[in-house]
């Protein structure tokens, strides 16, 4: 693991923590965030929940909470006021969350208190006078994904667009392979093309595609289906992490290859799109050996991104 970089990467992320506590009140855009902190935004949302162990919009929602019970104990300012400074638009939505976090209402906790801290990995909490225990951020441990740096040339393929949660992507695949095995489609490599970072990007937003890898100068043919189109992975360098398992474990596996590995490599993330290989077929040999590999790409070095 490269020190130096490491390093840089954990001041990076601490100043975005003292960014967003310091404007809880009108929370940045995770746009914003990056900016401050000098991170690429394409990727930045992943970076911070991997190295926080929670996204800014989860982040940001907790301490909002954690500040709601503290005055909720310390303060007669009403339910009502205190859920709007929280971020809700309603009582409802407001006792709603609060329940969830502290399993017992606002009116009860304001009777009955207890410590206002929530379960959280990083162990930042609000607190009025703004005191707190230095991160526990994951970038500076040890993990099991190592990332190498590749090179590798473009890539066209064969990609039929979803719009929508990353995980929900399933069925477009479904679609593609449904029409691309009767058409005589020459598969190469089958992967998955992720436009958007899902910790800025609303789910229902999120562009991705399920694409198919075809050799150089393969045109699509006249009966080609409406959506299928043509579309082609920029080469350069990428970092390159593998993932073994079942495909639920992606998210995770993507937090900790952007908020740990893609770090160690002392490299920074490109603003383009990244993907995923799915080396095996998962129908056809155990879960734990299901093998997908991640691929980020990443900046020239000595490049501001």
């Amino acid at each position: 693991m490269r020190k130096s970089t490491v390093a840089e990467y954990e001041a990076r992320v601490r100043e975005a923590i003292r960014f967003v506590l310091e404007r809880l009140d009108q929370p940045p855009s995770p746009a914003e965030v990056a900016d401050k902190a000098g991170f690429s935004r394409h990727h930045f949302g992943r970076v911070f929940s991997g190295a926080v162990g929670e996204s800014i919009a989860e982040f940001v929602r907790r301490l909002r909470l954690e500040r709601a019970a503290h005055r909720l104990e310390h303060t007669d300012q009403s339910v009502s006021e205190i859920a709007l400074d929280a971020g809700y638009d309603s009582l409802e939505a407001f006792s709603r969350a609060f329940r969830s976090a502290y399993l017992m209402a606002p009116t009860d906790y304001r009777r009955s208190p207890s410590r206002h801290e929530l379960r959280a990995h990083s162990q930042v909490h609000w607190w009025p006078d703004g005191r707190r225990s230095a991160a526990a951020l994951t970038i500076t441990q040890e993990t099991t994904m190592e990332a190498t740096i590749k090179t590798i040339e473009p890539m066209r393929c064969i990609a039929l667009r979803h719009t929508g949660p990353y995980h929900l992507i399933g069925s477009k695949f479904g679609a593609l392979f449904e029409w691309a095995g009767p058409a005589g489609v020459p598969v190469e490599t089958v992967l998955g093309v992720f436009h958007d970072d899902p910790g800025s990007v609303p789910a229902g937003e999120l562009r991705s595609d399920a694409c198919i890898a075809v050799p150089p100068g393969y045109t699509l043919p006249d009966d080609t289906p409406v959506g299928v189109t043509m579309l082609e992975i920029a080469g350069g360098d990428y970092a390159v992490a593998t993932h073994m398992g079942s495909y639920e474990g992606l998210s995770d596996a993507w937090a900790r290859f952007a908020g740990q590995a893609v770090p160690a490599t002392g490299r920074e993330p490109a603003p383009s799109a990244s993907f995923e290989v799915y080396v095996n077929d998962c129908t056809k040999v155990p879960l734990e050996e299901v093998r997908t590999d991640l691929y980020m790409p990443l900046a020239p070095v000595g490049a501001e991104v």
